[in-house]
């Protein structure tokens, strides 16, 4: 039962985290995003569901650990830093190919 409500957690954060990359990247339409520094406009929205986002990773991998062992680490980084790379990236391309 731990492994559903883990699952459910993690999923929660990992939407979360996407959300808060995409509110980021409508705040910059026309400007790159540094990958470790942070962006021009940072809207206060955006780093609330980072926030929630990696409380909830945290919270279902614990919950999954004693089920799936260290590969919560691994399903932590990837509901984390997936979305905040993919779409930087995809926004950072787009923006050079308007330039």
């Amino acid at each position: 039962m731990a492994v559903i409500f883990g699952t459910i957690l993690v999923l929660a954060g990992f939407v979360c985290g996407t959300y808060g990359v995409i509110v980021l990247v409508r705040a910059n339409p026309t400007t790159p995003l540094p990958m470790f520094t942070s962006p021009p406009s940072r809207p206060r929205a955006s780093v609330l569901l980072n926030v929630g986002a990696v409380a909830l990773v945290i919270w279902g991998a614990n919950l999954m650990t004693p089920d799936i062992g260290a590969w919560a680490f691994l399903l932590l980084i990837l509901a984390v830093l997936g979305p905040f790379i993919v779409i930087r990236a995809w926004h950072n391309g787009r923006v050079a190919a308007g330039r």
